[in-house]
């Protein structure tokens, strides 16, 4: 595998990295041109290619000759087959189990986010949780807490704990899942999420591993409580 480090090759990887967390580059969405990236970032296309490169054997894009290059429609890594873990269906996984699993799992990302997220990655996070705040509708709301959740897993930097983390919000995708987070999002409850996010988001900037922990404790509690009690 190709490794970047330092200079405009770095600047371009991690351009593209957060315009793929932060959802201006959407999963299955072509990416810009060689020759476009090489003119916006003034590097040469040979230093562009050796990019592309990269983050294809990282798992976050697929290049097709003759029609470009998109973003994986699950980026970030190729699943890991162990145990089936990648591969269950959603309709024999029931609320409870995901919750579980969210419990034990999100709250190890915060001390790695802490530890490893750049000041830039922390600003993202924090745009994330601006435009959720900004939705115009539980919908929307739906898709920036979605890409939330995504980034934070990103930040981590761990490839093993991100791919675990995609293979829970792929199954909150079901037609199922989504009809029933529906009926318990209310408005009331939607500001309560966006107050955890923020939360959230601001013990990671402050990188207070401890508060950013406590923090994603409460905000799985207050959604499996009203997942589950609605």
């Amino acid at each position: 595998m190709a490794e970047i480090r330092g200079g405009a090759a770095e600047t371009l990887k991690r351009d593209l990295e957060a315009r793929f967390t932060d959802g201006r580059i959407a999963p299955g969405a072509k990416l810009p041109t060689e020759r476009a990236l090489s003119e916006a970032h003034g590097i040469s296309r040979n230093t562009v290619r050796r990019v592309l490169r990269t983050l294809e054997d990282e798992g976050w894009i697929e290049r097709h000759v003759g029609r470009g290059t998109f973003l994986r429609q699950t980026a970030g890594g190729e699943p890991v087959e162990t145990e089936g873990l990648f591969r269950i269906d959603s309709r024999s996984v029931n609320p409870e189990e995901v919750m579980e699993a969210r419990l034990l799992i999100e709250p190890l990302l915060a001390r790695l986010i802490v530890s490893r997220a750049t000041e830039r990655e922390l600003e993202q996070l924090e745009e994330l949780v601006r435009r959720g705040g900004a939705a115009g509708s539980m919908t929307e709301f739906e898709q920036w807490d979605n890409r939330l959740h995504r980034a934070l897993a990103a930040a981590s930097k761990n490839k093993y704990l991100i791919q675990i983390v995609e293979g829970i919000h792929q199954t909150r995708q079901s037609a199922a899942w989504s009809a029933l987070r529906r009926r318990g999002l209310t408005e009331d409850r939607r500001r309560l999420y966006q107050r955890d996010h923020e939360r959230i988001v601001a013990a990671l900037s402050a990188r207070d591993g401890e508060a950013a922990e406590s923090a994603i404790v409460e905000h799985l509690q207050n959604v499996r409580r009203n997942l589950l009690l609605i």
